[in-house]
């Protein structure tokens, strides 16, 4: 396999067909990263410059672009270049909400319209060159949704999480288009039959390696939500049911979140409290009990073939006999590994383990 760079206008500048090591990480529900490593040559220190785009020689629809650049020298006088950056789904990252934005939709139709006004549909200095839209696919997940200010990657990850859908963007190369998709992953799980199953376990001789995390320290699952007013008459809600030591209580502060829309028009009393609510099941979402897999996928010899039997978004069965455990989970992330060697991937199913990092920043939201 061979990288292809780019400029960050999709104009074709060379290749690097020589490397110790390159991975590819996809993500489904967030923006992925690659991380590549080779010794120091003038022609690739002349392609790595910044927001050039690297592309996979295999797949040329699925875009990076350089971030970071670090050049090393050993005491024997050995060179070498380690060079790591992000998906081009990132670009949205470098805009904020501009405006207020009130919106009662489906989710669908919620992300597009925020891509659409910010990056897009918006001041000439704001557009994102080459982007569009994709095909409107009709999924009819709704929400409530009010928000202001805030950064557009971070709102979009988590409109959708814990949902089905996921977000990309498909580059043209050909005719210069990054096009934003929604999509679905394929219910590939042992419980339905109207698509092939995907199961990994040890048993299959699918996986080399696997582990397994549940963890309830950070749960929660009964929110009291604050909106606009002060004292006797801030307006608050209750999302969840639950009782005795079954009940991990939290309190949601969504006094940003105003009774008038973006005609200075006063909402219901009961669509107010729908925004409010929206919010208290985005936050909420935050402190879920933790079910993760992770598995080195055996990519020589296996019953299931990258890409055609499971591919990043997918919802798929896990097992391990021993450990008692059998879930059905979304393939979150994808690692592609290309070395010497050869080419492995590593696969996590359902849920980000959080860092202490993310939770400090959970807390002070």
């Amino acid at each position: 396999m061979e990288l292809y760079v780019f400029d960050r206008d999709l104009n074709r500048l060379g290749m690097i067909d020589k490397f110790e090591s390159f991975i590819w990480n996809r993500k489904a529900c967030d923006v992925g990263e690659f991380e590549l490593h080779c010794y120091v040559d003038k022609n690739i220190v002349s392609l790595i410059e910044k927001d050039n785009i690297i592309v996979k020689s295999n797949d040329l629809t699925e875009c990076a672009y350089i971030e970071n650049k670090y050049f090393d020298e050993d005491n024997e006088g050995k060179e070498t270049l380690k060079v790591t950056g992000s998906f081009v789904s990132n670009y949205i990252d470098r805009r904020i909400i501009w405006n207020t934005e009130v919106i009662n939709d489906t989710i669908e139709k919620t992300i597009r319209k925020l891509i659409d006004n910010n990056c897009i549909t918006t001041d000439e200095q704001r557009v994102i060159p080459f982007l569009v839209l994709g095909k409107l696919r009709g999924y009819l997940e709704e929400v409530n949704y009010q928000v202001s200010y805030k950064n557009l990657k971070e709102e979009i990850v988590k409109l959708i999480k814990d949902k089905d859908l996921n977000f990309r963007i498909i580059t043209d190369l050909k005719n210069k288009v990054h096009e934003f998709d929604i999509y679905k992953g394929v219910n590939r799980t042992a419980s339905q039959n109207t698509n092939p199953n995907c199961i990994f376990c040890k048993e299959f001789e699918n996986v080399h390696e696997q582990s397994y995390t549940y963890a309830s320290d950070n749960y929660r699952n009964l929110a009291k939500i604050g909106g606009e007013g002060e004292g006797d008459t801030r307006v608050f809600t209750i999302i969840g049911e639950s009782a005795g030591l079954d009940r991990r209580e939290i309190f949601i502060d969504a006094k940003d979140i105003k009774s008038k829309d973006n005609n200075d028009i006063e909402l219901s009393g009961e669509a107010y409290i729908e925004f409010i609510k929206q919010r208290g099941f985005e936050k909420l979402s935050e402190y879920n009990e933790i079910r993760n897999f992770e598995s080195k996928v055996n990519v020589t010899n296996s019953n299931l073939s990258y890409k055609k039997d499971f591919d990043l978004g997918d919802i798929v069965t896990c097992i391990n006999k021993k450990w008692g455990v059998v879930i059905d989970v979304k393939i979150i992330e994808i690692e592609e590994v290309y070395e010497k060697d050869g080419f492995e991937i590593n696969i996590k199913f359902g849920e980000k383990i959080p860092t202490v990092i993310d939770k400090i920043k959970t807390r002070m939201e």
